[in-house]
């Protein structure tokens, strides 16, 4: 901690440093006011962007004050265009000549409130449905009416190249994937319990980061998924209730709410859910080798029931002490319940397919998991323009407790006499805290130059004890089993700091930087008196380049690399046996190593305002050393396999990806993502290769009446595993919206998901010792209804005292000194 502390103060010294020899052009102001165009009220925390009219790229910005003033600071003589935009108000552009030797006062901007009728189908302004950065693809939340009513999980099913099995795991172009949200790790630990908890309603974004710069941490080969919250910071207040319930036994329910006050901000949720989720798998294995009972051929049955419910939410406020200096504060939490079935059929036969034996299992299971998480940031912007330094804490506690039976009763063929059934009882505790330290500083230098310094600090403890207990029938009770149970302790430590530069040349932009973590990875069996001591040292450099082309300046040229890591994580490095399958065991492996990946890509995208349609294409190649994934063995004499993580292979990965948004009309658009790859694993054991693809597609319909309408489908063909492949998997989902009332704050929203029922997780097993095919089910076809009411009240005069309105002479005199008209979307 005390290294950690030291870099830290090494780094700002070394950022302040930057800053102090960089000059600071002469100030030029740009200033004006932004107001209600019926009204004529000033709109405060509307945002002022200042664009190069050459290049249209951001010079500064700010936000209006509560007179609906704002002041550019720090502006050159040249032609430049203002961006006015505002929650509720359509977009406005005025373009400005800034003379040398002179502010400019830029005149009142009058917005008009958002929406217009058309040939009478009703258009509301939008954000873009899907968006392309430097760095990562943005995708608009509430453009995906098919994942209303639903999760985190629901909305990423709508992501092209992201992966959602039927386990609710999430994969990135086939890789793991780190979840972040609100631009930070999610405190909820993995990525699958940490979607589950957040409604769809309350994510106003998705971004996907295939490349992460240096600034992000390093884990995950896939990249980052970043859930951007909804979170209104104008003067006001804004309420949204939602409830909603689907065919296949689901219920939920949450609410919304911010209250913005002067300086403070205060913003909380709380949400429930409950669901009753069924499924079914099919195994079937060859055995190449028959065992010492001699089983050549062995199939199993299984239907599960899940009952799942949990409620949580999260409570805060913003305060903003002055124009420069923000804190935060929130606290998150999460109660979940859950009770499992599981009944399994087990048919056991000889090389010509005769019964040997068969029998019946039954599993039974109920969890109970807490999560409290508390977060503190801090912002502190200086005087001058973009400069800014961040700090964030968070703390996350959770405990959870598990309860399991397995019963096992085999039925012998010519054996009259029943054996004694193999029965198991099991508990488990576990907790974990999770502390997560940060801090950012940005510094402008130059005319286009940026440096970004920061430290970070992850730092978590969990402790585990399982107690698996055996019934023995000489004694009629249960007895603790030495080699099931297992008693762990495991600790993670991770210090990370990062530079980035960025600037341009020409139309050339680049950014370079580079990441050093050092990571402590310690465990301890308690039960086996084996222990996990691994740490280690990796930079990750970073490059990316980006090329405005000269002649259009809506076209743009990308190339970026970086390298990342994938640790073992806790559950992976456990040295536990999982029997909850009596033919298939699951192991951990203490002796996991981290495996090293090494990302390109280039993308070419073009965006053509006259249609606002939008092209991207990108070709990308990643390496992956010591590649960690599962390997199956089969004992010969038991006829029992066992799946444990190893690092296996050398993955590469070559790919293409096209994506292309179109606007037919003004209420019809089509969007569609084609993705291209040829996986490869190399190894002395394994070898693998294939060629894959994937399609995403959906299109949207704005009907009149305030309906909209849309149809989304996904299509992916077989991929590789070290050994043998995921087979195809596709599926279609329609989704209904209807708006009520002027104001559009009712929403009903019904969606049909996996409209033919195509959608099931099958894999193809293929070794030496045997052959195996595993299908898994689960009730994906299902109607939602969802309901959404949002009320409130966006006034920055909302909590002020009532003043007398000014007469008709003050608004002439008002207007005469202005020193031109406003002029939208004008050019000089």
């Amino acid at each position: 901690m005390r290294s950690f502390l030291l870099l830290m103060f090494v780094l700002f010294v070394a950022s302040y440093n930057v800053n102090a020899q960089t000059t600071i052009p002469t100030a030029l102001k740009v200033t004006g006011k932004v107001a209600d165009v019926a009204t004529g009220k000033p709109i405060e925390y509307a945002s002022v962007v200042l664009l190069k009219q050459a290049d249209s790229t951001m010079v500064t910005g700010a936000y209006t004050t509560p007179a609906g003033g704002f002041t550019l600071n720090n502006v050159v003589p040249g032609i430049y265009v203002l961006r006015i935009t505002f929650m509720g108000y359509e977009k406005l552009e005025k373009a400005i000549r800034v003379v040398a030797g002179k502010n400019t006062f830029a005149g009142t901007m009058r917005l008009n409130p958002a929406g217009k009728v058309l040939n009478a189908v009703e258009i509301k302004a939008e954000k873009p449905a899907f968006s392309m950065q430097i760095d990562r693809q943005v995708f608009d939340a509430g453009n995906m009416i098919n994942a209303e009513g639903g999760t985190g999980t629901d909305m990423l099913k709508n992501i092209p190249s992201v992966d959602v099995d039927i386990d609710d795991n999430i994969t990135l172009r086939g890789k793991s994937v780190t979840i972040y949200v609100d631009g930070k790790p999610s405190p909820f630990g993995d990525a699958k319990t940490a979607l589950q908890m957040i409604p769809a309603e309350s994510i106003d974004r998705v971004e996907v980061i295939n490349n992460p710069s240096a600034k992000f941490e390093a884990n995950g080969s896939g990249g980052i998924i970043n859930i951007v919250l909804k979170k209104d910071k104008a003067i006001g207040y804004n309420v949204m209730f939602n409830a909603g319930g689907a065919t296949r036994g689901e219920a939920n329910g949450s609410l919304n709410a911010s209250l913005r006050m002067k300086r403070f901000n205060f913003f909380g949720n709380y949400n429930g859910r409950y669901e009753n989720l069924s499924g079914s798998g099919l195994s079937s294995r060859h055995n190449l080798v028959a065992d010492s009972s001699n089983t050549s051929y062995f199939s199993q049955a299984s239907k599960n029931e899940n009952h799942n419910s949990n409620n949580g939410g999260r409570f805060g406020f913003d305060y903003f002490m002055d124009d420069h200096n923000t804190f935060t504060i929130s606290q998150g939490l999460n109660f979940n319940q859950s009770d499992n079935e599981d009944n399994i059929l087990l048919n056991y036969l000889d090389v010509k397919k005769d019964t040997l034996r068969y029998g019946n299992r039954s599993n039974s299971s109920n969890n109970h998991n807490n999560n409290v998480n508390t977060n503190l940031s801090y912002k502190h912007t200086f005087g001058k323009e973009n400069q800014e330094l961040t700090a964030y804490v968070s703390y996350s506690g959770n405990k959870a407790n598990n309860n399991s039976d397995y019963n096992t009763q085999y039925y012998y063929t010519g054996v009259d006499t029943l054996p004694n059934a193999n029965k198991q009882s099991n508990t488990s505790k576990n907790s974990n805290r999770f502390w997560n330290m940060q801090s950012d500083f940005t510094s402008p230098f130059g005319k286009k130059g940026k440096v970004e310094a920061g430290v970070k600090a992850t730092l978590r403890h969990i402790d585990n004890n399982y107690i698996a207990s055996l019934f023995d029938w000489s004694v009629k009770d249960y007895t603790i089993s030495p080699i099931l149970s297992n008693q762990y302790n495991y600790e993670e430590d991770i210090y990370g700091a990062y530079i980035n530069v960025a600037n341009a040349i020409g139309n050339l932009g680049y950014q370079v930087g580079v990441r050093a973590e050092q990571s402590y990875l310690k465990g301890y069996s308690v039960t086996r008196d084996t222990t996990v001591n691994n740490r280690f040292f990796n930079l990750f450099p970073s490059v990316f380049l980006k090329y405005n082309m000269p002649k259009n300046q809506n076209q743009s040229l990308v190339f970026n690399y970086s390298t990342r890591i994938d640790r073992p994580n806790f559950d992976q490095l456990l040295p536990y046996i999982n029997n909850s399958d009596p033919q298939n065991i699951r192991t951990g492996n203490p002796e996991l190593q981290p495996a090293l990946s090494h990302k390109f890509e280039v993308s070419y995208s073009v965006y053509y305002p006259k249609t606002n349609n939008y092209l991207s294409t990108s070709t990308y190649y990643a390496q992956t050393n010591d590649n960690i994934d599962r390997i199956s063995t089969l004992d010969t004499v038991s006829g029992v396999t066992t799946t444990r993580p190893m690092n296996l292979a050398t993955q590469q990965n070559i790919g293409g990806n096209l994506s292309y948004s179109l606007n037919l009309t003004k209420w019809w658009k089509v969007w569609a993502n084609l993705n291209l790859e040829y996986n490869k694993l190399t190894s002395i054991t394994v070898n693998n290769e294939n060629f894959s693809y994937g399609l995403n597609g959906n299109t949207q319909f704005r009907l009149p009446g305030r309906f909209s309408v849309e149809l989304g489908g996904h299509f992916r063909s077989p991929r590789i595993q070290p050994q043998g492949t995921f087979k195809a998997m596709n599926g279609m989902d329609l989704g209904i919206r209807k708006e009520f009332l002027k104001t559009r704050a009712l929403v009903v929203a019904v969606n049909v998901a996996d409209i033919l029922n195509t959608q099931q997780f099958s894999s193809h097993y293929e070794t030496g010792t045997f052959i195996q095919d595993y299908d898994r089910k689960r009730a994906t076809r299902f109607i939602r209804l969802n309901v959404r009411y949002r009320f409130g009240k966006m006034d920055p005069n909302l909590f002020k005292k009532k003043k007398p309105q000014p007469d008709e002479e003050e608004k002439k005199e008002e207007e005469k000194k202005e020193e031109e008209k406003p002029k939208e979307n004008g050019r000089l």
